[in-house]
């Protein structure tokens, strides 16, 4: 086996060591108490050595941003979707069926 071998196998082993990045989103009321649970996804990122020189850093930065903006979105759509199930379990409150009865009469007297 020749060195550079060596040395391309130990930078691909390197690159299939992985870090990982955990993100959690949390929908907060304005008196700071939460919404609804915090959602957390975790995504694999490539290792700091796996920056091994100018030749691999676009590759492993894309490796790295692919995931992470996987990731976000992820953990934004269950984070909606955890929002909207809040919001449907909602009651109308009794001042808002008011306001909307008398901005229906309102609508009704425009001639």
């Amino acid at each position: 086996m020749l060195l550079e071998e060596v040395s391309r196998d130990d930078q691909d082993n390197r690159r299939d060591t992985e870090m990982k990045m955990q993100i959690t989103a949390n929908i907060k009321k304005e008196d700071g108490s939460e919404l609804t649970e915090p959602t957390t996804i975790e995504v694999d990122i490539p290792e700091i050595e796996a920056f091994t020189g100018p030749r691999v850093f676009d590759e492993v930065f894309d490796q790295y941003e692919r995931g992470v903006l996987e990731a976000r979105n992820g953990v934004v759509g269950e984070a909606t979707e955890k929002y909207l199930s809040t919001v449907g379990k909602k009651k109308p409150s009794r001042r808002q069926n008011g306001k909307e009865e008398s901005s229906l009469k309102d609508q009704e007297s425009i001639p």
